[in-house]
Formats: structure tokens, sequence, C-alpha cells
């Protein structure tokens, strides 16, 4: 069977003259998601429409990833008609068949593009309806609260019936809005707080701190495997592991106790925004979530961003944790991050952390540490994984 998967954007339509600059974007993007995902859909274009056309036997796997791309705001999977009542009702009654729906209650509900169309959206909702009951849909129809839309949409190509439609991921395509630099963990926050700058159109390049023998290679391999599942999203990806222990062994000797996290951060900062520098970063994304921990605190961020150069963005500091949760299991990535190997933020928590910071105490308590020298040997030393 052919399935036809009708894709919508929504926010790209208010770029007036730029907007086929954005219709380009993530046109390659959905190509080359769909190649990376291993399906042989072709795309069309029509009208303010993208169509991916696919010769298959379980549709779903396509319509979850197509679902994943930033830029899409809805996709359903459908299939093309002739233009009348009869074949958009048995053709769609073919497809709800072969995809397993079985719904409780449903609504037809036209999109009529073509104007020269001679039954008006209503009158065909109503017929394409009827029909539908009569040759074998025995469901209550509820215009209301439905289980299930059916969707009918006349173009001047032809027309489309549809019985499932999944909700996109919304905001522009990745690689519209520059390069950013996310300081990436093995927790659950940092690969959501990477994925939603891609949803505003950035490409991302992830630094990771390892600190090995404090944190094992184990973390180092959890980490590539959150990369790769935010390189999906864009044309290329390069993870740049950096070499964390020196500065981990003059924190232990030179630091005290209550101001590791916050000046361990500093550090991290400090190299992240050299490296975003001569990689073309515009600015650098973290994880951070308001009050979260002891080093998420108002006063504790404040300190961290004393030592940036470049803007530093927290798109999920007000989110609810429940949130980031849901957020990452849709993403795949939460499954990898809750693997029982910490990074060394985790490790290096003191017993009685300051949670609020003060910039005289926090500058007094690193100031004994060869802070040049640490993040220009962290810098050079650096480790990169392409995807």
């Amino acid at each position: 069977m052919e399935f036809v998967y009708i894709i919508r954007f929504g926010e790209i339509w208010i770029k007036g003259k730029n907007r086929r600059f954005f219709e380009q974007a993530l046109e390659q993007n959905i190509r080359r998601t769909l190649k990376r995902g291993g399906c042989n859909a072709v795309l069309e274009s029509e009208r303010g429409r993208l169509y991916a056309v696919e010769s298959g036997e379980a549709p779903g796997e396509t319509l979850e990833l197509l679902s994943r791309i930033p830029g899409i705001v809805s996709v359903s999977v459908g299939v093309k008609c002739e233009r009348s009542v009869k074949s958009l009702a048995e053709n769609g009654l073919a497809l709800m068949q072969k995809m397993g729906v079985v719904p409780v209650s449903f609504k037809v509900e036209c999109k009529r593009a073509d104007k020269t169309f001679p039954i008006p959206s209503p009158q065909l909702s109503r017929e394409v309806g009827e029909y539908l009951l009569t040759h074998g849909l025995d469901v209550p129809v509820d215009v209301h609260h439905p289980q299930m839309v059916f969707g009918v949409e006349i173009q001047q190509n032809g027309a489309y019936a549809f019985c499932k439609t999944l909700r996109g991921a919304g905001g522009l395509p990745v690689g519209v809005s520059g390069k950013v630099a996310v300081l990436l963990s093995g927790g659950i926050d940092s690969p959501v707080a990477g994925y939603l700058l891609q949803k505003r159109g950035a490409t991302v390049e992830p630094i990771y701190f390892h600190g090995f023998p404090f944190t094992s290679d184990m973390v180092k391999d959890k980490v590539a495997r959150l990369a790769k599942r935010l390189a999906f999203y864009q044309k290329c990806l390069t993870l740049r592991i950096v070499n964390f222990t020196p500065v981990l062994t003059a924190l232990k000797k030179q630091c005290p106790e209550k101001f590791t996290i916050i000046v361990m951060r500093r550090f991290m900062v400090r190299i992240a925004a050299e490296i975003a520098n001569r990689t073309g970063c515009r600015a650098l994304i973290t994880g951070d979530n308001l009050g979260q921990v002891a080093s998420q605190t108002l006063d504790n961020l404040e300190c961290v961003t004393d030592v940036s150069p470049m803007m530093i963005l927290r798109p999920l500091l007000s989110f609810d944790k429940f949130d980031i949760i849901e957020q990452a299991k849709k993403i795949g990535t939460y499954e990898i991050s809750i693997e029982p190997h910490e990074d060394c933020c985790a490790l290096f928590v003191p017993k009685f952390p300051e949670i609020y910071g003060k910039l005289v105490e926090v500058r007094e308590a690193e100031s004994g540490m060869d802070i040049e020298g640490l993040v220009t040997e962290c810098v050079e030393t650096v480790e990169k994984m392409d995807f």
C-alpha cells in the first residue's frame, strides 16, 4: 500500500519573503532524517504542503520519525484518492484496516484547498461521514470529542484521506539560527536543552567534560550515544571531549570544599567558551533548572555566569522536572540518561555545598589556582568525535 504523509509547518508561514529559505532547510532536514531512519519515502512539495510518499506495510515508525523533526507542527498518514466521496471513504476505510485503527467514535473534517472543487467542506464532511457509516464504520459520530478524526484534504493535484495525525515538534528547521555549544553531561537535562535549541533552528555542538579516573570511560560512551541522538536532527555534529582531570585534581587540592561545584562550573564555562569561540558558536547552552540542585540557585548561577564572555542560554530554567523527563522520553534520550554512570559534577558534590554563593567569596576560593594554565591545558587536549 502506498502511504502519503501530509507534513504541515506553522511558524515558517510568518517569515514573509524569507519563507522559502526556511522551507528549503526543512525539506533538506526531512530528506536527511528519513534516510538516516532507513525510510524510502520520497518528499514532494505543493502549495505550502510537504508530502512524503512511501510504499510499505507499517507506516507507524515513519509517522513517529517525522513528528520529531523540528519545524514540523503536525503530520498525518493517509492515502491519495480520486476527488470523489466514494474514493475518499473507501480508501480511508482500507487505510484504517491496514493500520489497525478501530475507533470508538469519529468525526470527519474536510479542508478544501482547491476552491474549484464543487462540494463545500461542510457538505463534503457529511457525505463522507454518511458513506463511512453505511459501508463498515459502525461507530457513533461525535463532533465535539471524537476518538478519531477522519481527515480529508482536497488539493489541485488530488485528494487525500487520513485517519491518524501526530503533533509535531514545532519550532524552526535546524540550521537556520546559527550554531551554539551545549555543555552535555550524562544526565537527563542537558540533552533536552540541546534539542530545544535545535527546535529554535540552532545547530548544536556538544562539549563533554570527562574526568578519568574520577569518572569511568563508560560515562564517555553514554554521552557519545546522547550526542548521536542529537546528531540525528542536523547535518553533522562534533562532540568535543575535554580532559577535565587537571581541573578536578586542582580543585581537590586547592579549593575550599563548599565552593567546589561553583568553581568547577566556572572552569567549565571558561573552557567551553574558548572552544565555542574557536568553532564559531555564538552562545553556550546548559541544562540548568532553577532550584533543582544547589548549584542552580540564582546566586550560584550568577557566580557561574560571571566568567562567561558570551551568552549562556538556559532553556530549561523554569521547566517542571516531569516535563523535562517527558521530553527526554520523546526524543529517545531518557533511557540512556538514567543509566547508572555519574558525571564529575555528581561525584564532586560536597557534604555541605554553598547554596547562596557570593562573587567575592567564590573569586577568593579560586584565586590560588592557575586558572589560565588549566584552561589552556584543557582546551589544547580536546578529543573529537564526529557523527
